[in-house]
């Protein structure tokens, strides 16, 4: 499942990552896009605050039930290797996805 990791701000109180893994979901691909608070404001624009905090936490939560990357996309907005290096301080995964511009 691919997501932005909000789940738990916009489920408060429930264990979503455990009701995924309970639906069938076995692997969960959280697009992060930051190393930061700061720049995921900027790039990602959340609609609520503490959207950041709430990513990492579900990133968290998700390891602990199935297999869990972190991925960020090629913009120059963002630190690829500051991304990658908050992926392995929480112990997942991290893969790189390419920018791909609109075209119309």
């Amino acid at each position: 499942m691919n997501t932005n990791g909000h789940g738990c701000v916009l489920n408060r109180g429930r264990n979503v990552a455990k009701e995924l893994k309970s639906a069938g979901v076995n692997k969960v691909s959280v697009s992060l896009n930051a190393s930061d608070e700061e720049t995921y404001n900027e790039v990602c624009k959340p609609k609520f605050a503490g959207a950041y905090a709430a990513a990492l936490q579900f990133i968290r939560n998700s390891k602990e039930e199935m297999e869990t990357e972190v991925t960020a996309v090629t913009t120059p907005e963002i630190d690829v290797k500051k991304t990658s290096e908050t992926a392995k301080k929480i112990g997942v995964k991290f893969r790189l996805r390419k920018c791909v511009p609109c075209f119309w």
